[in-house]
């Protein structure tokens, strides 16, 4: 979940600030404590999708208690220790260092995260299939897969990809991994690119130039902050640019497949159920939503003099 995103609560922060009166708790219903993390849009979808879950799951919002740290470690530690002395029934975490937060606070009340990419190199589960401990959740890695399968309709001539990222970031080096193992199954050569920080960005990009059909950014925080100069030099190399989800095609990248954060917030609602039914999180596995769609950019495809497939415009979540 990356901070690009941030932006005012929407109504549907307010309604959960509103449910998290604990004037109004009733002792009947379980107790839901919910850590927003931050002030983001892709946080208001999670939550609206969240309530219709609980709402289709029967479980009462009675005792929904919601906390938005802004992404302040010190507020946010000393939320987490409010909800473990607080004696929460569940606890929902959003976003990879909020998780983080109650990681450290707890080991005994249920936690189901939301929106982390990389939760086992993170340290939440011990794997995808057998969390382990009390956690469980949604993650939400970068569909990578489904951005090179996309890539391939529009450049079917593709046969070699760049694929820059942070070397050493627990983000950069699942996403690039995955991104690379998928291009190899299709036939398609890649060619690393790492970078230590942002201000290595150029030259990685421009190392790349000569010897690419594209450029793929799997999606750690650290490239996606230096896509401004990633996309001038792929830009004038003519070279199309993509993955890296909304923040990279907002600014210039040609496409990503995309999430419906809605149904991430829908499907922890069924993990909150199974726990407060008694289900171990130690055995429930993380899921991993479907790609639901694709986020393009036509006016960049039309100055590559690129086509883009009717079928992924009839697939498109949002179109630049």
């Amino acid at each position: 979940m990356r901070n690009a995103l941030l932006s005012c609560l929407s109504s549907v922060g307010l309604a959960y600030l509103a449910l998290g009166s604990h004037a109004a708790l009733a002792s009947d219903a379980p107790k839901i404590c919910v850590n927003r993390y931050v002030s983001a849009t892709v946080i208001d979808e999670i939550l609206k999708g969240f309530d219709n879950g609980l709402r289709d799951a029967g479980i009462s919002k009675a005792n929904v208690v919601l906390q938005n740290p802004e992404a302040d470690a010190a507020t946010q530690q000393t939320l987490a220790q409010s909800f473990v002395s607080d004696a929460c029934d569940v606890i929902v975490a959003i976003s990879t260092p909020g998780a983080q937060a109650f990681k450290r606070a707890t080991d005994s009340i249920p936690v189901v995260f939301i929106g982390s990419s990389t939760p086992v190199e993170a340290g939440l589960v011990e794997s995808f299939d057998a969390p382990g401990g009390n956690f469980t959740g949604v993650a939400d890695p970068a569909p990578v897969e489904g951005d090179i399968d996309a890539m391939l309709q529009v450049l079917p001539q593709m046969k070699t990809v760049g694929v820059i990222y942070k070397a050493g970031d627990p983000a950069g080096d699942f996403l690039a991994k995955r991104a690379i193992a998928h291009l190899e199954r299709k036939g398609l050569v890649a060619i690393e690119a790492t970078i230590a920080n942002a201000g290595e960005a150029t030259q990685s990009a421009q190392a790349l130039v000569g010897r690419v059909d594209a450029i793929q950014i799997p999606g750690d925080s650290t490239t996606l902050s230096a896509m401004a100069a990633i996309l001038k030099v792929a830009d004038d190399a003519k070279l199309p640019v993509f993955g890296g989800l909304t923040e990279a095609v907002e600014q210039g990248g040609l496409l990503s497949a995309s999430y419906s954060y809605e149904v991430v917030g829908y499907q922890a609602a069924d993990l909150v159920k199974r726990v407060l039914q008694g289900e171990n999180p130690a055995t429930i596995p993380v899921i991993v939503p479907k790609a639901s769609g694709f986020e393009l950019n036509l006016s960049k495809a039309a100055k590559l003099g690129m086509d883009i497939p009717e079928d992924l415009k009839a697939r498109a979540s949002r179109t630049y």
